[in-house]
C-alpha cells in the first residue's frame, strides 16, 4: 500500500448490505468510529474473527507440540505462531475476503498475508516474552526477577535472556500466547482488510 494513496474504507458490497440491515445500535456505534475503524463493525470481521479463534486452537496446539519435541518455549511459541499465519491465510481466503479473490493472484495475497502477520507475529511474540516475565514477578516477586536477569552484561541481557533461557511460569505461558494473540488481532484485520485484500470500489 503507498503512503500517499488514500485508505478505501468501502466494505464489501456484501457487507454493506449487511451493515445496512444492522441493528440502530450497531449503525450508530459504527458512525461514531474513525472512518478508517469502521470496518471492525462488520461481518466481514466477525468472519476474520472466527478464523482468528480457530487459529487459536491451531496455535496453542503448536505450541504444545512443539514444546513435547523438545523445543524451548521461545521457540515453540515462534513456530507455533508461523503455523497458524498459513491455516488463516487459507481460511480467510476461501471464506472471510472470497468476494476479492479476483483482485490479483492467490500468491500475491498469500506474501501480503504473511508480510502482515509478521508483523503481527513479532508483537505478539514481544507480548508473550514480556508476559512471562510478567508471570515471573508475579508469582515470585521482584527479586526473582532481579536474579533472573542477574549476571548478563548491559541491557542486552534484558532482550536475550527471555528468548535463550525463558523463565519457567507453567500454565502461565498459555495465557501469555493467548494475550498476544489479541494484541495483534486489530492490526491483523485493519493491514489486511486495507492491503492485502483490498476492495476496490468507486467512492461514493
Amino acid at each position: 500500500m503507498h503512503p500517499s494513496e488514500p485508505l478505501d474504507t468501502t466494505p464489501a458490497p456484501a457487507d454493506t448490505e449487511r451493515v445496512t440491515r444492522a441493528p440502530l445500535f450497531v449503525r450508530r456505534i459504527r458512525g461514531r468510529l474513525p472512518r478508517a475503524l469502521q470496518p471492525l463493525i462488520t461481518r466481514q470481521f466477525i468472519k476474520f474473527c472466527s478464523v482468528g479463534a480457530s487459529g487459536v486452537f491451531v496455535n496453542l496446539g503448536c505450541l504444545w507440540l512443539f514444546q513435547r519435541l523438545g523445543l524451548r518455549s521461545s521457540f515453540a511459541s515462534a513456530w507455533a505462531i508461523e503455523v497458524s499465519i498459513l491455516s488463516n491465510f487459507v481460511v480467510n481466503e476461501l471464506w472471510t475476503f472470497r468476494e476479492h479473490r479476483g483482485e490479483g493472484s492467490a500468491r500475491g495475497r498469500a506474501v501480503r498475508f504473511q508480510a502482515v502477520s509478521l508483523v503481527g507475529a513479532a508483537v505478539q511474540w514481544v507480548v508473550f516474552l514480556a508476559g512471562n516475565v510478567g508471570w515471573l514477578w508475579l508469582f515470585e516477586g521482584g527479586d526473582a526477577v532481579a536474579a533472573y536477569f542477574a549476571g548478563g552484561e548491559g541491557w542486552q541481557r534484558y532482550l536475550v535472556r527471555p528468548v535463550v533461557d525463558p523463565p519457567d511460569v507453567g500454565l502461565g505461558i498459555y495465557v501469555s500466547q493467548l494475550a498476544g494473540i489479541g494484541v495483534a488481532t486489530g492490526w491483523n484485520f485493519l493491514a489486511n482488510f486495507y492491503w492485502t485484500w483490498k476492495a476496490r470500489h468507486p467512492a461514493g
